[in-house]
């Protein structure tokens, strides 16, 4: 039917569902939707948008009024506003009715059962949409076989009601808290302007993020990193860090650590120019030179992936929608450029076999110290210390070596060998040669010694690699234990340096190594990715973590081999997990999605709206998107925000609220779907090329007469 067709029938270009209850669930819901009225109504009349808002009332309570009696409709209304009740009776049919009073996503089937638009947008009471949005829906140029999102931006609550349409639209774009997008949820300053965290990648005023990031994530307390898309910006502010003169801009990046042959090609540009170009693969620290900036305005730099190995996506962890994450970053700061500091070269003769236990062998050549590693995965294999950080500050080492087969892991342990020390390994490649720099800043007279691992790509495999050279910070680095008498240009102790002392007694040293930074692949990273890997080193860990007190680490992991011999069932899970990465689902904007999700009346009929599942609501409007998705429905994602007003903490999702959220449901005994569930069954649709629906023909309750009230246009409020 054209457009011409449905104004002859009487039927608007857009329905407009939400659903409510007066209740007091999330703070006033009835200020809320009269928010949503006042603005909405007044933006229909100024961009001549027709459409109808439908009111569930869900649920009416007894002892209070109808929403539809206390609502103040604009005098005359340019919309047609039609109330629909679903009584106690029918709600009380339904499981967890008891505890439960509002089944949303039925409530808004209800509603886009009845509506008669061309298309129908499923939101809530709580947003209002920008004026830019309306004027783009006035337009009628949507597309019938689109669903349509858009990012929500979260505000303050006290909307002026009774102002002018501008006044509103002022209150909304200056009081905003945080933006969710497709690829995460992030703080924002008042005006919509992404913001740091305490603790984040950039230190917020030197170096600022601008567009392109995820959300912030963290590898332990004190290391976060942010994955970024094909393109990302960084802000850099020479004046707000007080800096001037030669400037260098230092990128801390990672290529994709679930893939040990992951790469990315990275180009830095300053406007139309290339800084900076290079092949990431692995952690590296990019060093990108700014030269003088002359202007005090923030100068904007993009990071933009220029290739990336093809095998990138598939690569990811399974229920990793976010097919966006090409690298991470764990810091970008700005510093003035200085020639290099002096660097000390540390005699090879003092590296020692780290596990004298182990099959691992040492030879002097020519071309420096060959090692060949003992078989076991992460096992010790040559160590060079202790060192002693005379004072507090930065410090820094250099390892060149070469790998001739297998790959190894540099970090720093502790006095005593008891934990890895936190620090930044990164490593660059100038072949034949490969180089990890570590830092670390640690108190003063710390000891600490620097070890080589086995990281056999294999899991378990011999290791072969040169040793060519180790340096240290001249001033700041001193051997602990050398000769008596020795001249050397740093300090000397008077003790010798010690052997390698005994595994950690306990098996919880397995997870000291595994999850620190130094790692290519942390155990948070393993676990995250259980799925085909139960059998291997993420329940080799969980095994050994969970396992008496042993006399030494190697004791733990020949247990824990032994454990999952008996458990290798398990591997069948295999091919789940093959199947999953395979037909892993695009990235939708499923975030905050149950807001915003626009799509033709014909189309929700098809699908037969939302899955009616008589649980809490989380996670039901992005298994429709999947659907919508499945079914041939592009996604298309809107320029134009939505305003959601800030609800209190706990009642609605929140990043502040989820735990408490969460906690609330549960102790209700109320069920909900899994965020990873909507994944499989997303993956299964992908595999089957159709949606799944679940659904009868009843759907939104269309067997039941509900009673409605209407008022037209033309009515005047009571």
């Amino acid at each position: 039917m054209s457009d011409a067709d449905h104004r002859r029938a009487g039927e608007p270009y857009l329905s407009v569902v939400v659903a409510t209850r007066n209740d007091d669930h999330g703070g006033d819901p009835l200020k809320r939707l009269q928010a949503f009225v006042n603005s909405f109504d007044e933006q229909c009349r100024r961009t001549g948008l027709d459409a109808e808002v439908i009111v569930v009332e869900w649920n009416p309570p007894e002892d209070r009024p109808r929403v539809s009696s206390l609502l103040r409709l604009p005098a005359p209304s340019r919309c047609v506003y039609r109330f629909i009740d679903v009584p106690q009776q029918l709600h009380q049919q339904l499981r967890f009715a008891d505890v439960l009073p509002l089944f949303q996503m039925i409530a808004k089937n209800v509603g886009i059962r009845r509506a008669r638009g061309k298309f129908v947008l499923a939101t809530n009471i709580d947003i209002i949409l920008s004026n830019d949005l309306v004027e783009y829906l006035a337009d009628r140029s949507l597309n019938p076989r689109r669903l349509y999102r858009v990012d929500r931006h979260d505000i303050q609550p006290n909307v002026p009601l009774e102002a002018p349409l501008e006044s509103q639209m002022g209150y909304c774009a200056s009081h905003q808290l945080r933006v969710h997008t497709r690829w995460g949820s992030h703080p924002v300053d008042s005006k919509g302007r992404s913001v740091s965290h305490s603790e984040d990648v950039v230190d917020g005023y030197g170096v600022r993020l601008g567009s392109g990031w995820h959300v912030r994530e963290s590898a332990g307390p004190g290391r976060p990193f942010r994955w970024a898309n094909d393109v990302a910006t960084l802000l850099v502010d020479p004046a707000a860090a007080g800096l001037g003169g030669e400037l260098v801009l230092y990128v801390d990046i990672e290529s994709n650590p679930y893939d040990p042959a992951s790469w990315v090609e990275l180009s830095v540009r300053d406007g139309e120019k290339t800084v900076e170009t290079k092949r990431v693969s692995g952690r590296t620290r990019l060093r990108v030179p700014l030269g003088v900036l002359a202007h005090a305005a923030p100068r904007e730099m993009r990071l933009c992936v220029a290739q990336a190995h093809p095998e990138h996506r598939r690569q990811l962890p399974v229920f990793e929608r976010r097919d966006g994450m090409f690298y991470r970053v764990y810091s970008a700061t700005l510093a003035q450029a200085a020639t290099d500091t002096a660097m000390f070269e540390y005699p090879i003769e003092r590296w020692t076999n780290a596990n004298p236990q182990s099959e691992l062998t040492m030879a002097s050549t020519p071309e420096g110290l060959l090692v060949a590693s003992d078989r076991r995965r992460w096992s010790y294999c040559v160590r060079y210390g202790p060192l002693r950080m005379p004072r507090r500050g930065p410090h820094q080492f250099e390892l060149t070596c070469t790998i001739l087969e297998g790959r190894i892991a540099v970090g720093l342990l502790s006095r005593g060998n008891s934990f890895w020390l936190p620090s930044v390994v990164t490593q660059s490649d100038d072949p034949p040669y490969r180089r990890f720099t570590v830092s670390v800043d640690l108190p003063a007279n710390e000891e600490c010694s620097i070890v080589i691992s086995n990281d056999h790509p294999d899991g378990v495999g011999v290791t072969r690699f040169l040793i060519h050279q180790l340096t240290g910070t001249f001033e700041s680095l001193q051997l602990v234990a050398d000769r008596p008498g020795s001249s050397r240009r740093y300090l000397l102790a008077e003790r010798r340096a010690v052997a390698f002392a005994k595994y950690a007694p306990r098996a919880r040293s397995v997870r000291n190594r595994w999850s620190t930074g130094s790692w290519k692949s942390s155990i948070a990273d393993r676990l995250a990715r259980f799925i085909g890997r139960v059998g291997g080193n993420g329940l080799r860990y969980r095994i050994a973590r969970s396992s008496p007190e042993y006399q030494s680490m190697e004791q733990a992991l020949r247990a824990a081999d032994e454990q999952v011999r008996k458990l290798s069932p398990l591997q069948d899970l295999v091919d789940v997990h093959r199947f999953l990465g395979d037909r892993r689902p695009d990235n939708l904007h499923v975030n905050g999605c149950g807001d915003f999700q626009l799509m033709a009346r014909e189309h929700w009929d098809e699908l037969r709206g939302y899955p009616e599942f008589e649980t809490f609501s989380m996670n039901i409007d992005g298994l429709f998107s999947y659907m919508a998705d499945a079914a041939g429905i592009r996604e298309e994602l809107l320029p134009m925000p939505i305003y959601h007003l800030e609800h209190e903490v706990g009642s609605g999702w929140s990043p502040e609220g989820e735990a408490l959220l969460r906690r609330r449901i549960a102790e209700r005994g109320i069920t909900w779907v899994d965020a990873s569930t909507v994944y499989i069954w997303a993956a299964y649709m992908r595999w089957l090329g159709r949606p799944m629906i679940f659904n009868g023909s009843d759907w939104g309750l269309a067997d039941a007469d509900l009673p409605e009230r209407a008022a037209a246009p033309s009515s005047a409020t009571a």
